[in-house]
């Protein structure tokens, strides 16, 4: 009988395609429910759910399943000293505020002595100080010119010029630019509410003006707002990232894009509005620029790539909230829960030698993150095989994997942080912003809100008051040279 081939019959070899076809419709139909619970979830989250990405993960289970990889070192131990916390104190109100001084005496009757009935004298004073709050008061700077003429002549009238002014032929001065500004882009009210602010304090200005008024100020702030790109692009670190920023057009808005750009070192951060997402915008920006670029995992940058002088930094906040967005999902303890887990033990690591000088931190980061990133991606390596390929699960496995060049990057560089949060943060006030004033008018308007930012969160970066700083900018930039443009930027600017 050896040798014999045997075929099976008719009936068995269809009875077997077709539980093969059942049994890829089934893992087909798995990962589709999967999915919809995983979205389901999500959409509930963000409804009734808490925003903060933080997991209450039973501290004494550790992680949640052996590996067949060897285990990471622990990390050192460290003293830390536990004080007490202290009660809060009341501190004293700044001695700049101006104060109006109220004498509140005893009545005439009460001034004798009550036991001899002779005059009582003043030994000194009990002092309370309470808070007031004035509204904002507008005022007219009217400002005379003489003008001189010879009587003999009759003629050669002269009188000093105008100061130079952001806005010319406009009656707003630099402090009320400055305001109208901050006011929109820092405390994110938009120009009706302002509109209604004004008219409280008996001044009628139609939403109109003060749109024109924010459109003006942003081109007189160009000449600095390109002078302050090129100081961001003059730096080897930059983050970038981009958010939506509604676009009306006519009869409809569009879905237009703010781009935000950080330099750590400088600390300045800039802003460019684009009509799409199309990858030539980051591309024209950082034409001829080299370094290292942390960004998320966007596509629109992989031409940039290309040039091995500018290298891609991954971002770990990324690639962790895809584990948490599925460990939030789930009732209890899974993988999901010990990635986010493993990711949390890198920067526990990292954040405590955030003083430290850049090599010492490339040097620690070697011998005690290198590990534990390692040992995370042979985790990943034992665990994604036995998952579905479409689940939540496996695509955030897949993206960590995909992207580990990137991811790991920062550990050939002690000044690299692990994630792209400076940009996110830098890009906050536009999502907080768009709930107010929901979508720009015109992409000149799109641009001058870009402008307007910059300065702004730039003035953050160095905590300046942004509107001290515009309304000192605002009143020297007209008549400033190029040479002076370096003062005028929030890294060195100094009021007068």
């Amino acid at each position: 009988m050896a040798g014999r081939a045997y075929c099976l019959p008719m009936e068995l070899t269809d009875a077997l395609a077709e539980n093969a076809a059942l049994k890829a419709l089934n893992e087909t139909l798995r990962a589709n429910l999967e999915a919809v619970r995983f979205q389901l979830a999500q959409l509930q989250r963000m409804v009734f759910g808490h925003k903060a990405e933080r997991l209450n993960i039973d501290a004494q289970s550790g992680l949640l399943f052996d590996v067949t990889p060897p285990p990471a070192p622990a990390p050192r131990s460290r003293e830390v000293s536990v004080v007490p916390k202290r009660k809060p104190v009341r501190s004293g109100l700044p001695a700049h505020l101006p104060r109006e001084i109220e004498i509140i005496d005893l009545p005439e009757e009460e001034k004798p002595c009550p036991c001899c009935g002779g005059e009582r004298h003043v030994i000194g004073e009990i002092v309370s100080e309470k808070l007031d709050y004035v509204p904002a008061t507008l005022k007219v700077l009217e400002m005379r010119r003489p003008k001189y003429a010879c009587r003999p002549c009759q003629g050669s009238i002269a009188a000093a010029p105008l100061p130079a002014s952001p806005i010319e032929q406009a009656m707003a001065a630099p402090g009320l630019l400055a305001h109208v500004l901050v006011s929109k882009f820092a405390d994110h009210l938009p120009l009706n509410r302002q509109e209604a602010m004004l008219r409280r304090a008996g001044i009628e200005l139609p939403r109109s003006t003060l749109c024109d008024w924010v459109l003006g100020a942003a081109e007189c702030l160009r000449p600095l707002y390109e002078h302050l790109i090129g100081r961001v692009r003059s730096g080897d670190i930059l983050h970038s990232d981009d958010t939506p920023v509604p676009l009306r057009e006519k009869g409809a808005t569009v879905k237009a894009r703010a781009w935000g750009w950080v330099n750590p070192e400088r600390r300045l951060a800039a802003y460019e509005f684009t009509v799409s997402r199309e990858g030539r915008h980051p591309q024209s920006f950082l034409t001829g620029w080299e370094g290292y670029l942390i960004a998320d995992a966007y596509t629109g940058y992989d031409r940039l790539f290309a040039n091995p002088r500018l290298r891609e930094v991954g971002c770990w906040a990324h690639a962790r909230r895809k584990f948490f967005e599925v460990a939030k999902t789930q009732r209890a303890p899974g993988l999901a829960h010990e990635a986010v887990t493993r990711i949390g033990a890198f920067y526990h690591l990292d954040n405590a030698w955030k003083a430290l000088p850049p090599d010492e931190r490339r040097r620690r980061r070697q011998e005690e993150v290198k590990p534990l990133i390692e040992a995370f991606h042979a985790w990943m390596a034992a665990h994604l095989p036995g998952l579905l390929p479409q689940s939540p699960l496996a695509k955030a496995m897949a993206y960590a994997t995909n992207h580990w060049a990137a991811l790991t990057r920062f550990l050939d560089d002690g000044r690299l942080p692990l994630d792209n949060n400076a940009a996110e943060r830098a890009l906050r006030p536009i999502a907080v912003g768009r709930k107010n004033w929901l979508f720009a008018g015109s992409v000149r308007g799109g641009e001058a809100a870009a402008i307007a930012l910059s300065f702004v969160e730039s003035a953050k970066l160095h905590d300046l008051n942004p509107y001290a700083y515009l309304r000192d900018v605002l009143t020297r930039l007209p008549s400033a040279k190029a040479r002076d443009l370096d003062s005028l930027l929030p890294n060195l600017w100094h009021p007068r």
